[in-house]
């Protein structure tokens, strides 16, 4: 698929430029803005599920918490709500890790190696063991639990991770998290309203921010999480937590920002997304009058952010592909990419479409 069609224009597109400056160019369009501007309160939610398809119960979910806390003031998800948030996560995490993992982490030849993700639903047999017992190993000594499970495990998933510990410790990661704490949430809103630059290039505190599963509201320390290695093992991470009969629950929530307006947010696979709604009276009710969504592909896409610095960073040799991989897998572009390199000859360079148009 070539990233200029309709659908690649209607997603946006990414070129991804492994060992050169700038490493990211391209990104997606603002498209709530303009396509929810007048029409009814309730168009967000059920509009917005079609757009970002990949996460649409996360998008329909925040819509519809930013609706309520601007028209009423405040909004709490209920358990509902954060279950569907939850299974949602659960989907996309199997989808990624067993879909896009091989080609990523392995390379061509390891496309089939792992089960689908209706094959593999038994997370136990994934451990040979007990899962949750893999999960307590994590939290005490993430390195280590993943180590030993990636030498000693015959899952394809754990030789997976095993032939690319080398290269993905390789790749220092410094984590520059985006907190979800309500002084931070209240800034990023503040700045929805004005600028609209801010939603192309994020930043907090004037600096550049990522989002991930490394990233939860849950995990006291994120920054331990400082190499691709690391960052691989703590979507694994969340997947297993999220499976278990009692999880620590996603962030979800709302503030009012304004009268009749708002930010909602919630945590998806890819990292937090927040929403900014402003609704204005018209004869036939509530309608928008303004909509901002500012999902993680804009923080973890900066220009500046790290993934962009770590592609910059890499060696003008035959490995910045394979790396250049492992790093997208990482980080999980939610838009069509090309990954291109002056090394690589045309035939070389690929184009990937990271599936529906305008993921979370």
């Amino acid at each position: 698929m070539n990233p200029g069609d309709g659908l690649s224009r209607l997603a946006g597109s990414l070129r991804v430029r492994p060992a050169q400056r700038p490493a990211l160019l391209g990104g997606r369009p603002a498209l709530a803005g303009r396509l929810l501007r007048g029409q009814p309160a309730d168009a967000a939610a059920r509009h917005l599920p079609l757009i970002y398809s990949l996460c649409g119960q996360a998008h329909r979910l925040t819509a519809e918490l930013a609706l309520r806390a601007a028209l009423h003031g405040s909004a709490e998800p209920d358990d509902q709500a954060r279950q569907a948030l939850r299974e949602e996560v659960i989907r996309e995490h199997r989808r990624h890790i067993l879909l896009e993992w091989p080609r990523l982490l392995g390379g061509p030849q390891s496309s089939r190696a792992l089960p689908s993700p209706r094959q593999a639903a038994d997370l136990d047999s994934w451990f040979e063991g007990s899962a949750n017992d893999w999960l307590r190993r994590w939290r005490a000594d993430p390195c280590q639990a993943l180590r030993e499970w990636s030498v000693r495990s015959r899952h394809p998933l754990a030789r997976l991770l095993h032939g690319c510990r080398t290269r993905a410790e390789a790749l220092a990661l410094p984590v520059h998290a985006l907190p979800s704490a309500p002084a931070a949430l209240r800034e990023i809103g503040l700045h929805l309203g004005g600028d609209e630059d801010f939603l192309r290039h994020p930043v907090l505190g004037g600096e550049p921010r990522e989002t991930g599963a490394w990233t939860r509201a849950r995990d006291a320390d994120p920054t331990r999480y400082n190499n691709a290695w690391l960052r691989l093992g703590a979507r694994l991470a969340d997947l297993v937590e999220l499976s278990q009969a009692q999880p620590e629950p996603l962030a979800m929530g709302a503030l009012p920002l304004g009268e009749h307006q708002a930010l909602a947010w919630s945590e998806t696979a890819r990292g937090l997304l927040v929403h900014r709604v402003q609704l204005e009276s018209a004869a036939s009710g509530w309608q928008i009058c303004d909509y901002r969504i500012l999902a993680p592909t804009e923080w973890n896409l900066h220009p500046r952010g790290t993934l962009a610095r770590a592609l910059e960073a890499l060696p003008d040799d035959a490995m910045a592909r394979r790396q250049a991989e492992l790093l997208l897998a990482v980080f999980d572009p939610c838009l069509p990419y090309h990954l291109e390199s002056y090394m690589l000859t045309p035939a070389d360079q690929t184009t990937h479409l990271a599936g529906a148009p305008g993921h979370a």
